[in-house]
């Protein structure tokens, strides 16, 4: 009677043996397994023309590919590559030359940035004498988010005269106790280089960043010489059309860098390995430490913290620092005209992701890289693109009642005080330079700068509600321009909001 029992104790152990061996083999799907069609759908529903992505896998790149075309209405498609701005994944190259400079013994992280730039002023005289290249990096200087941007976009002031007017820019938080995210503490950042080294950051930056890392083809400049190019998208009252190429030359340590996600995938290895490439060290795992720790902390929204389960969130050195299904997230994310990118890394799992588009604005980024995390840590499929799609529907509706909200406080029947043409003539402004307002068909019309030009019309009293030619992708298409007058009844000044409200006085004699 026990043999029979025995014979089938030993076929049920073999069955055992044979799926504890063979369910764990087959058990080990391609995380990629359907990427290819995921995207493809992901794209259309986000009218996203074309994108590339590259993955990295233990120091190697285990994926690199494009979809999509170059620009819509061409044949052209999009490759591992093809060249797009990256745009502010630039600071993290800005803060790693400096970090060189520490590693050198050239500066300090904690060093003054007067010691540096003799010249430099913020609006507050204590900052001034207080702010070091650690608050330049971290986004903590008190001015406001994106505050000065209308210096560089559209304009054609030079990086030190950018720099030398921040001196007007007024603070809207109190320093080092917020955090607000700022490009010109970068060109600043940037422009310290030169001031140690006696070479430009774009030259710095090639030599000591692109051509050890094998980035042939990245470049920090326009790339209008360039054959495998990605053109900029903008979705501009309806219609999805291209773009200029945005000209962040003057503000390049902020945000010019080009480059490909085949090339891009070698910056990540470097910062996986801790500053480590095919193994030569470029930077020291102090400096490494420094900029992949949280030099500034960030508040969580619940909305952030809803979608993603966000736990912590910070800024290194140049890196935004956060943390996803129990691992820490080291990312950042770029944008300029018509471009939108994203890479992110999970250092513990040797994972890196870089996503490159040429739509602006869009969350496809951010979907396709949780969708890709996802997989490479064994997480339950969730259809990101999906989510990302129904909060922005939330977010267009939240508009679309702010507006109604507007409307609904517009003061009815009024009229300017003042003749059309009295609006007209020159305005200034020491921070920002000089405006002018003109009449264009019987209309109103508002000239900053190319990137800048808005038609007037008429809201209430002496208030207007300019409509960009050209708007920026993340500035609201509409704003508006109010006129003050002076105890005679005539014009003194204007208040116009770009991302924050800026003030022009009139300029005597110039209507």
């Amino acid at each position: 009677m026990l043999k029979p029992f025995y014979q089938i104790t030993r076929t049920a152990l073999l069955l055992i043996f044979l799926l504890l061996v063979v369910v764990p083999t087959n058990a080990q799907i391609d995380p990629l397994t359907d990427l290819n069609a995921y995207v493809e759908k992901a794209m259309r529903d986000w009218k996203v023309p074309g994108l590339a992505i590259g993955i990295v896998k233990n120091d190697s790149l285990i994926f690199a590919k494009g979809y999509g075309v170059r620009e819509i209405g061409k044949e052209a498609k999009v490759d591992e590559q093809t060249l797009f701005a990256v745009a502010s994944n630039t600071k993290a190259f800005t803060a790693a030359l400096l970090g060189m400079l520490v590693d050198e013994g050239k500066l300090s992280w904690d060093d003054r940035v007067t010691d540096y730039l003799k010249e430099f002023q913020m609006y507050d005289p204590f900052i001034t004498r207080e702010i070091n290249i650690r608050d330049l990096l971290t986004h903590r200087s008190g001015l406001p988010t994106f505050g000065g941007d209308h210096l560089w976009i559209g304009n054609s002031l030079s990086r030190d005269e950018i720099i030398a007017r921040i001196r007007y820019l007024k603070l809207n938080a109190q320093f080092r106790t917020k955090f607000q995210y700022q490009n010109l503490m970068f060109l600043v950042a940037g422009q310290i280089i030169p001031k140690i080294i006696g070479v430009s950051w774009d030259v710095t930056i090639k030599e000591r960043i692109f051509t050890p890392l094998g980035m042939v083809e990245s470049n920090t400049s326009i790339m209008k010489n360039k054959e495998n190019v990605a053109t900029p998208h903008e979705i501009v009252r309806g219609k999805l059309i291209p773009v200029e190429y945005d000209n962040v030359d003057n503000t390049a340590p902020a945000g010019a860098i080009n480059s490909n996600v085949v090339e891009m995938a070698q910056w990540m290895r470097l910062n996986l390995n801790d500053g480590v490439y095919k193994g030569k060290r470029i930077l020291s795992p102090q400096v490494m430490r420094e900029m992949h720790a949280i030099q500034m902390p960030i508040t969580i929204s619940a909305d952030r913290e809803k979608m993603l389960g966000t736990h912590f969130l910070g800024y290194g050195l140049g890196w935004s620092i956060s943390d996803y299904k129990g691992h820490k997230i080291i990312s950042h994310g770029g944008g300029l005209s018509g471009m939108i990118s994203l890479q992110t890394m999970i250092p513990e799992e040797n994972l890196g992701v870089i996503i490159l588009t040429n739509l602006a604005p869009h969350s496809l980024t951010r979907a396709l890289t949780y969708r890709i995390l996802d997989a490479f840590l064994g997480e339950p499929e969730r259809d990101w693109s999906v989510a990302y799609l129904e909060r922005r529907k939330e977010e267009r509706e939240k508009k679309e009642k702010a507006e109604k909200e507007l409307q609904a406080k517009r003061v009815k029947r009024t009229k300017p005080s003042l003749k059309l043409k009295d609006y007209t003539g020159k305005y200034s402004d020491e921070l920002s330079g000089e405006a002018e307002v003109r009449l264009e068909n019987r209309k109103l019309v508002f000239d900053y700068n190319p990137r800048h030009i808005g038609d007037l019309e008429h809201w209430h009293y002496n208030t207007f509600r300019v409509t960009w030619r050209n708007p920026i992708y993340d500035m609201p298409e509409k704003a508006f321009l109010t006129f003050y007058l002076n105890e005679m009844g005539k014009v003194a000044k204007l208040k116009v909001t770009f991302y924050d409200p800026i003030y022009f006085k009139k300029v005597p004699g110039s209507e």
